[in-house]
């Protein structure tokens, strides 16, 4: 079988094959003396399985009856498939929910992913020609020659696909099968997973919100379990081993055999059209570079990690912000964990694969599988490697300092103090590369804990075999603010520029260190005095560090208000601490929202203008569409939602759905222009980032939005093209063309004019050192 066989072949068989290796580990139990951390793998499966076909017997055998909305997809698909599905998704939902939010999931859009991996199995079964016949097992419920014609309508209904939308199937049988897990799911005589009620304020009243969770009894077992025995929880989505099919139109392009289209989110028919008409050239072959970077898994780093979970160290010895984690974000990271270990050890010994993008409505690029990629946090990203390697030289050897004191926490002073930290540091840096033993000072004190790693055993081969050896790991150089730098650029703003080091310096400008310091001196200067502020200034007094201002800071850009700020203050080491936490937070959040404003000048300008911009246009009752430096169209149209409430056998539940003839929900277009216009400028200046490099023959890239890699090799070229590009793209009155294409879309509407442009030189950019770095 050749690879491209292969892949079509894992897409299509995820779940078939987990049956078997479910009914291959039963048949291993059996054989074998069976110890209790092998069992809820295999008694869960069987003991759902077995209750999914008892509910395929139950509705053949129902004659006459109504048959459920879950019905018809609920016979679409094997016993063991479909129970396989069930357990694999709530899994992950409720590992990756704990480890991101720090809470279970809520049932509705956990049902809802479930049905929609249902319904994506099923087609696979389709294309392959080994699907179930729907309309036999319906004609078991009555032979007559009606109900066989009604029984073809019913199962070609179902593979038409309009009927899962207009029906909500996906919502109906994911419901069942979570009703049915929560029942029938079982260790040791005890449930696997519970629904856990929580309620929060919701306007004036009360909402009471449906989470699923795992028992204590679950818990247990996987705190006791090695990331082996996850290898049946698959994602939906995985990485491929060859390269994805290029997009050449929203509908063509991924993965092979599995249906995708190139945007995430569903658009109305509107959207879809201005996206479509649009001259997109430059969108493909950007995302169309990026998926065909072939990585491979970093092997030392798998190995080390592997060492490190069974030695007993689940957070592998880090100690560093191991402290502040809560059991629920402990056992969530630990569950992600297994399931990354898990994954990566699957693709061990494959010599490339490759990540399928999608784009969101603002042009960013992401990578569809999730837990592992190249847009992963620092643990994730650690495993990945780029699977050809690039002779170093010196220049790569350069580069590959900075990134590793960049890795390690040094990224706020030069590079030549980074090259040299790295220097006066190799022999440590080497031995911990050979041996990182969990009491080492670095697992304490290195910021990207992991990537670390893998930037120390890339700095042994360099000294071991020299400038000519082959180099896999990609050097990243990160975005100072990102949101703020476009932002100055668009004012103009020299003020903001040397904040977010658009202007030249010898060393790095600290945009967060300079709120923090204005904060600080307003906070003293209250403290001092006999006003209403006095006494929670001297509660704040000493406490506001670049750690303290940054969350408020790098999120103004993006529209975030001050009572989101002052919210997230009341979790923060500085607040959390005071007699009155509640006024200080109100009080911090304040200070802050004002000395930003005096840090980045023209950027509060630009934002109050886009916002009354949004406003103006959504009294209107209409969108605002746009068009980004590689021609695509954003649409920023927020409508109020549509409340549809669906009745399912379990509950009725509520399901939001879109609708253009909704009125515009002035708030959110309000509210979410800023972000949106910065969120798509950086996503041009990435893509046209992208295009030129490889017109210059790199072919290798591990992008995040404000963070852009390449090999070490390359990061000159890297350097010189980004800001070439992000020049060109500002040399253009940026603000003033984005006005200007409303007034042309909404000419009855009276709209504000930009604020006038500050003195900065954008062609400093050029020599700014820092800018990426």
């Amino acid at each position: 079988m050749n690879d491209i066989e292969r892949q079509k072949q894992i897409e299509s068989d995820t779940a078939r094959d987990g049956a078997v290796r479910w009914a291959q580990s039963t048949e291993y139990q059996l054989a074998t003396d069976t110890k209790r951390t092998r069992d809820l793998m295999g008694t869960s499966l069987k003991s759902l399985a077995d209750a999914i076909r008892a509910e395929q017997d139950a509705l053949k055998s129902s004659r006459g009856a109504k048959l459920p909305k879950y019905g018809v997809p609920l016979l679409s698909l094997g016993h063991q498939e479909i129970a396989l599905i069930t357990l694999g998704m709530l899994f992950n939902s409720i590992s990756r929910s704990e480890y991101e939010e720090c809470v279970a999931p809520r049932v509705t859009p956990v049902a809802y992913d479930i049905g929609q991996r249902c319904r994506l199995e099923r087609m696979h079964d389709l294309l392959r020609g080994r699907e179930v016949s729907v309309a036999d097992e319906l004609r078991c419920r009555n032979r007559s020659g009606h109900a066989g014609r009604r029984a073809a309508e019913l199962a070609r209904k179902l593979d038409d696909g309009d009927d899962w939308t207009k029906n909500y199937r996906s919502y109906h049988l994911g419901e069942k099968l979570i009703a049915l897990a929560i029942r029938h799911a079982e260790f040791d005589g005890q449930p696997v997973f519970e629904l856990k009620k929580e309620q929060e304020n919701y306007g004036r009243g009360i909402k009471t919100m449906q989470r699923i969770g795992l028992t204590t009894v679950a818990e247990d077992w996987l705190a006791e379990q090695t990331p082996d025995a996850m290898f049946l929880f698959c994602p939906i989505y995985l990485p491929m081993i060859v390269p994805p099919r290029p997009w050449t139109s929203l509908s063509e392009g991924g993965y092979l055999a599995t249906p995708m289209r190139l945007l995430k989110r569903q658009t109305g028919k509107k959207a879809q059209q201005l996206v479509e008409n649009a001259d997109l050239s430059a969108v493909f072959s950007a995302v169309n570079a990026l998926q065909n970077t072939a990585f491979r898994i970093n092997k030392d780093v798998h190995r080390q990690m592997r060492d490190a979970w069974d030695a007993g160290h689940p957070l592998f010895g880090l100690k560093k912000g191991a402290e502040t984690l809560n059991p629920t974000q402990s056992k969530g990271r630990q569950k992600v964990m297994a399931f990354r270990l898990s994954q990566s050890t699957q693709l061990l010994e494959e010599p490339r694969f490759y990540f399928p993008h999608q784009l969101d409505h603002r042009g960013r690029a992401y990578p569809i599988p999730q837990l592992m990629n190249p847009q992963s946090d620092s643990i994730g990203r650690s495993l990945l490697e780029f699977a050809d390697g690039k002779p170093l030289g010196e220049r790569g050897a350069y580069w590959l300092a900075i990134h590793t004191a960049n890795c390690y926490g040094k990224n706020k002073v030069s590079f030549d103090r980074r090259r040299a930290w790295v220097h006066q540091n190799e022999q440590e840096i080497i031995a911990f590369a050979d041996n990182p033993l969990p009491s080492h000072r670095f697992w304490g004190e290195a910021d990207k804990l992991w990537m670390f790693l893998a930037a120390c055993h890339e700095w042994k081969r360099y000294r071991e075999r020299g400038p000519g050896v082959l180099s896999h790991l990609p050097v990243s150089m990160d975005g100072t603010c990102n949101g703020y730098q476009h932002l100055s650029a668009m004012g103009r703003d020299p003020i903001g520029g040397g904040a977010t080091n658009l202007i030249p310096g010898n060393e790095p400008a600290d945009v967060y260190q300079q709120v923090a310091d204005r904060a600080e001196l307003r906070i003293r200067q209250d403290a001092e005095g006999d006003g209403p502020n006095a006494d929670i200034a001297r509660q704040l007094l000493g406490k506001i560090d670049r750690d303290g201002a940054k969350h408020a800071t790098m999120t103004t850009p993006y529209g975030v208000t001050r009572g989101t700020i002052a919210k997230q203050l009341l979790e923060a080491e500085p607040v959390m601490h005071c007699k009155d936490p509640k006024k200080c937070a109100k009080y911090l959040a304040q200070v802050l929202e004002e000395c930003i404003r005096e840090v980045a000048v023209e950027a509060g300008r630009i934002m109050k203008c886009l916002r009354d911009a949004a406003g103006a246009i959504a009294r209107e009752n209409r969108g605002m569409v746009w068009t980004t430096p590689v021609g695509f169209r954003v649409v920023h149209e927020s409508r109020e939602p549509k409340g549809v409430r669906v009745a399912t056998v379990d509950r009725t539940i509520l399901v939001y759905e879109e609708d253009e003839k909704r009125r515009i929900a002035w708030r959110k277009q309000v509210d979410g222009i800023v972000a949106h216009l910065v969120h798509s400028m950086d996503a041009a200046h990435m893509m046209r980032t992208i295009n030129r490099l490889h017109a210059e023959g790199i072919r290798h890239f591990a992008m995040v939005h404000d963070s852009y890699g390449v090999h070490a090799s390359d990061v000159d070229v890297l350097n010189r093209v980004l800001r070439e590009e992000f020049v060109r793209i500002y040399s253009e009155p940026v603000l003033q063309n984005f006005l200007d294409e409303q007034r042309k879309a909404h000419r009855d509407i009276t709209l504000p004019d930009p604020p006038q442009t500050g003195t900065l030189d954008i062609r400093q950019v050029l020599s700014s050192p820092y800018f990426f770095a």
